[in-house]
């Protein structure tokens, strides 16, 4: 137990004085086998990310919808070798008040081709697919979802290895 207590100053140690000069609000929350911490969304229109050591890129074509991107790091606490798995099926965000939830967007499956001609915002590394995850280690990287334009993002629910509400 003691050892998780100190893995779990330690990351937030980290955070905190990682995020020195940036306006980022950082949230965490334990699990049974986890700990995730996530960022505030940043909503964008358009956004770049590397795959495979490629830039590519993922936009809306609706108008009355935007992207939302979410900067996770999850952290095994107590498994000696935990299968990660995330996918559309095990991260959402929304409103929990409306009851509405909106999947991880698969960023290989809405992959546009970047050439770099354009200035978008780039976010890497993106958190997406199966791995594993000795105990005492973490991974970290960006989820993206397609909201509607507006919505108040409140909850995430994680459904990765283990379930967790998260609140804004």
């Amino acid at each position: 137990m003691l050892k998780f207590l100190l893995l779990t100053v330690v990351v937030s140690a980290v955070l905190v004085t990682g995020c020195g000069g940036n306006d980022t609000t950082v949230f965490a929350k334990n699990g049974r086998n986890l700990q995730i911490v996530y960022e505030e969304p940043v909503i964008v229109k358009r956004l770049a990310f590397k795959s495979a050591g490629n830039m590519a890129m993922i936009k809306v074509d609706d108008p009355s919808t935007r992207i939302a991107a979410v900067k996770f790091t999850v952290v095994n606490q107590q498994i000696n070798i935990l299968k990660l798995r995330i996918t559309n099926d095990s991260v959402f965000v929304g409103n929990g008040m409306k009851g509405v939830r909106y999947p991880a967007l698969s960023p290989t499956e809405r992959a546009l081709p970047n050439d770099g001609s354009e200035e978008i915002e780039i976010f890497s590394p993106i958190l997406w697919g199966e791995f594993e995850l000795e105990i005492g280690y973490q991974a970290a990287g960006w989820i993206f979802f397609e909201i509607p334009t507006g919505l108040k993002l409140d909850t995430l629910w994680w459904r990765a290895a283990d379930e967790i509400i998260g609140r804004y």
